[in-house]
């Protein structure tokens, strides 16, 4: 592909850097002998100038090359990396600035590793190449890490939420129904409020919602098998978009198409909205105190707490780990969603967050067989025997292998408006001192431990009955350390 105007600078910049290094000449002996400016070089170096054709040739001659050299805008071998990098269209499409960063000071310093740095990203490219690691893929990949960053709190958007709730509520409630910002949408920003069921196009017939702009005004087309809970959430995050003043934005749920990530980035701060408005922050941490102050675990209280804020299950957990790492100091936190078609053996991991750590399972990518002793997974299962249910469920799990324990809430249901599709959705919490202190109903003998592990290929139990694939991974890592120790024997360490 090619190169946008702001490489073929900073290509040109490096190549100057490195033909005067090689001559051991400063910037200052560069001038001398080319008659350019000490400043006017330095902003060369630094990818911000493009010279034009007479002074190319007096640098050239400076630095005892050809003009087409400096032109070039090919690297040498050592630096090779970088012009694949750049090729590949990645730099210009990551967000760079999110995480303080320049493209031109990133190339400046992969321009100046050791050989092996480059080699490395060499092999990064080739990697994604191979296993067709899109650009969405690593766009949510970003984001992820962003929010583990904030411990997936937002304070700015908190605040924006309790606004809203201030300025358009007259007496202040718990459940906001999706009436009420299907009259915000129409009232404040001139919305088309439009019910569908996408049933006439097989393309679109598991489309939720869809934002399309014509003459001027919005129309927001809604799935019509949408439950109550999901309206009244994708009407809040549409309001979410507009209140925000977000111009980067998505306009189809699911998504269809990703052109940056300030549409990723955007798509989730106005979902984080819409929850923060459905489930506010004063109203839901009280909850949350009075339900971890129970001595005895009870499902139907996560359920009553979901009708309670007319919320899904997914918004209530998810709401969780916004809210415990900030009011309760609970802060190794996973949350997961699997998703299960019944009479199939296949489990798709289709949303995960991990804060402060990574924790098991593992094995996405590699397309290994998650450990079927989870409870999400006998719980998907179970469903597939009671389709029209909602199934709750708490317990201990603990690894097998590093012994630490993680309180698992979780839920099961049917995935609307989605039919044939079970999904299940768990909220692990690290069991330390902070939240035996926390969580009294940890006590009550209800809540079982079970031994669990990541995934199948990786796990050690030999006479696992759920077994539902060879331990390839740790056989071959356990034979590894045995030819290792075997070879010391012999004097080679």
């Amino acid at each position: 592909m090619p190169l946008e105007k702001q490489y073929i600078k900073l290509i040109f910049g490096i190549k100057l850097k490195q033909y005067r290094q090689r001559l051991n000449l400063s910037l200052q002996q560069l001038s001398d002998a080319c008659g350019v400016s000490v400043s006017y070089l330095n902003e060369i170096e630094k990818g911000k100038k493009y010279p034009k054709t007479d002074k190319i040739i007096s640098l050239a001659q400076a630095l005892k090359v050809h003009p087409m050299d400096l032109k070039s805008e090919m690297l040498d071998k050592t630096l090779a990396p970088i012009t694949q990098l750049m090729h590949s269209g990645i730099l210009s499409e990551l967000p760079l600035d999110l995480f303080g960063l320049e493209a031109s000071r990133l190339l400046d310093l992969l321009s100046n590793a050791p050989s092996k740095l480059n080699a490395f990203i060499g092999t990064l490219l080739e990697v994604s190449r191979n296993y067709d690691v899109r650009v969405e893929t690593f766009y949510f990949s970003v984001l992820r890490s962003y929010q583990e960053i904030h411990e997936n709190y937002f304070d700015e958007i908190e605040k924006k939420a309790e606004e809203f709730i201030q300025s358009t509520c007259a007496i202040r409630q718990k459940h906001l129904s999706a009436h009420h910002f299907e009259d915000y949408l129409v009232d404040q920003y001139n919305y088309e409020i439009v019910w569908d069921d996408f049933d006439g196009h097989e393309a679109l017939n598991d489309m939720r919602t869809l934002t399309v702009i014509k003459r001027r005004r919005k129309h927001l087309i809604l799935n019509r098998k949408l439950s109550s809970r999901q309206r009244a959430f994708y009407l809040a995050k549409e309001v979410g978009y507009n209140y925000l003043a977000f111009k980067e934005r998505n306009y189809t749920m699911p998504w269809v198409k990703i052109d940056s990530f300030d549409q990723v980035l955007n798509d989730f701060l106005a979902s984080y909205f819409a929850s923060a408005v459905l489930i506010n922050k004063p109203d839901f941490t009280k909850d949350l105190k009075a339900f971890f102050q129970n001595d005895e675990w009870n499902q139907n209280i996560l359920i009553d707490t979901m009708r309670e804020y007319n919320a899904t299950p997914e918004m209530v957990l998810q709401r969780m780990t916004n809210l415990l790492p900030a009011s309760f100091g609970l802060k190794e936190l996973f949350f997961f969603k699997f998703n299960h078609k019944p009479g199939t053996n296949y489990y798709s991991l289709s949303k995960e967050l991990h804060l402060s750590r990574q924790h098991q399972p593992r094995g996405t990518v590699l397309q290994e067989h998650f450990c079927r002793r989870w409870e999400f997974i006998q719980m998907l299962n179970e469903l597939s025997q009671k389709p029209d249910e909602i199934i709750g469920g708490a317990h201990i799990a603990q690894y097998l292998d590093t012994k630490e324990e993680f309180l698992l809430l979780s839920l099961a249901k049917p995935f609307s408006p989605t039919l044939g599709i079970n999904n299940s959705l768990s909220l692990g919490i690290r069991l330390n001192d902070k939240a035996r202190d926390t969580i009294r109903f940890l006590q009550d003998s209800s809540i079982k431990t079970k031994l669990v592990h990541d995934t199948c290929e990786r796990c050690p139990a030999a006479n696992c009955n759920k077994r539902v694939a060879p331990a390839t991974v740790f056989d071959g890592k356990k034979k590894e350390a045995q030819r290792i120790e075997l070879l010391r024997d012999y004097g080679l360490s």
